[in-house]
């Protein structure tokens, strides 16, 4: 998020704690890089050029844009379903197609669940 943030890729991030630069850190037990609130709005208010020293900071979460939300709210269309090329050429054997064995698998997953 902090990457996401200051619009730099984590590689950047990466390097900074190699070359010393940057907030302080600390490392989970999983290895993940965590940096407290308070540094980095701390580091933030540092580094501040060209600004008023009142002029506010950016929020900490940043912002969401609408459409992304909209992309969010709507479900994701299933993926097809995969086969083999053994499996596809059973199917359209017995079926006569793909669309039709996917339409028959579907009645019958309707029919035990309704």
């Amino acid at each position: 998020m902090l990457a996401l943030r200051w619009n730099v890729s984590p590689k950047s991030l990466q390097r900074w704690r190699s070359e010393k630069r940057g907030p302080p850190y600390f490392k989970l037990v999983s290895k993940a890089v965590r940096y407290a609130v308070d540094d980095i709005v701390a580091y933030e208010q540092q580094q501040r050029r060209g600004m008023r020293e009142d002029a506010p900071l950016p929020p900490l979460r940043p912002r969401v844009e609408s459409q992304v939300v909209a992309d969010l709210a709507t479900p994701a269309e299933p993926e097809p379903e995969r086969y083999t090329l053994s499996e596809a050429i059973a199917l359209i054997a017995q079926y006569g197609s793909l669309a039709s064995a996917e339409a028959a698998v579907l009645e019958k997953r309707d029919d035990t669940q309704g």
